[in-house]
């Protein structure tokens, strides 16, 4: 009886081992595809460095004006 108990004992073993590894390996992929979309999330950001760069020279100016503008307004 005792070696049967064993043997069922070493059937469930396995049986977690394997569905424990399966579950792991699915973590594993799902990590490398959340990996590649982070990685494609970040070059669009950089794509994007120029253009944001562009505008805040623009807006920086256009607050220079704007604040140049209003010290002559407040001189006359």
């Amino acid at each position: 009886m005792e070696s049967n108990d064993r043997t069922t004992f070493q059937k469930q073993r396995d049986n977690l081992i394997n569905d424990i590894a399966q579950g792991l390996e699915q973590i594993i992929n799902n990590m490398a595809i959340l990996n590649k979309n982070l990685e494609s999330i970040v070059a669009v950001g950089k794509d994007f460095e120029n253009v944001a760069s562009l505008w805040k020279n623009f807006n920086d100016t256009i607050e220079a004006g704007a604040l140049d503008a209003d010290l002559k307004d407040d001189n006359q």
